[in-house]
């Protein structure tokens, strides 16, 4: 049974429907894809070790990283939001986040391990071997000294307060900002839903 930190709420979006409004999202965010330029920004605070988190990234935002990010539509920014319940979500974040010091390729292909094989290394802790399979043996001796970092702590701890100043109480929670409003989901909305969504707000 899924913790209730990772709740499975599908949203209809629709204009006006489903998604609260919120204030505009901080500044200063890196895009794991796409431009800060791009009409649409996705805002995601997510955990790790949380499972809802690991569909929402495997089943949709891969696809919106794809055909809408590398698209120059959307700029998708991922938030680490590490739960105290889960052992082993804070040190998959900081591997996650020294892999994206080394770029964006590297930080995707840690993401996609973390993810795919979150079962494994969330019964064992073996938060490195899954993370070194995802990479060179050269990227993986750079990610280990950029792990030293205290930036990685920092960048953790600031990504936590943001999304508590923003009611973050679940994963995952995402923030959508297109024509100056900005809207907040919880839970997994399936690609199919998102990608009606995205449109609509690209069209306008």
């Amino acid at each position: 049974m899924r913790t209730a930190c990772c709740l499975l709420v599908l949203f209809l979006f629709f204009p006006g429907g489903g998604l609260a409004q919120t204030a505009s999202p901080d500044a200063g965010s890196v895009c794991v894809g796409g431009k800060p330029i791009a009409p649409v920004k996705i805002e995601v605070f997510s955990d790790y070790q949380c499972p809802s988190c690991r569909d929402l990234y495997l089943g949709t935002m891969r696809s919106v990283l794809t055909h809408y990010a590398d698209a120059g539509k959307v700029c998708v920014v991922y938030r680490e939001f590490p739960l105290s319940m889960h052992p082993h979500a804070r040190e998959a974040a900081r591997y996650a986040q020294a892999a994206l010091q080394l770029g964006l390729r590297q930080w995707a292909q840690v993401t996609d391990a973390l993810y795919m094989f979150q079962d494994r290394w969330a019964q064992d802790g073996k938060v490195e071997e899954v993370v070194a399979s995802a990479l060179m043996k050269e990227e993986m001796s750079r990610l280990r000294v950029a792990m030293k970092n205290p930036a990685i702590d920092a960048t953790i701890a600031r990504d936590i307060e943001l999304g508590r100043r923003r009611q973050v109480t679940a994963t995952p929670t995402f923030f959508i900002t297109a024509n100056g409003k900005t809207e907040k989901a919880v839970g997994v909305v399936q690609y199919a839903i998102l990608s009606r969504y995205l449109d609509s707000l690209l069209a306008r």
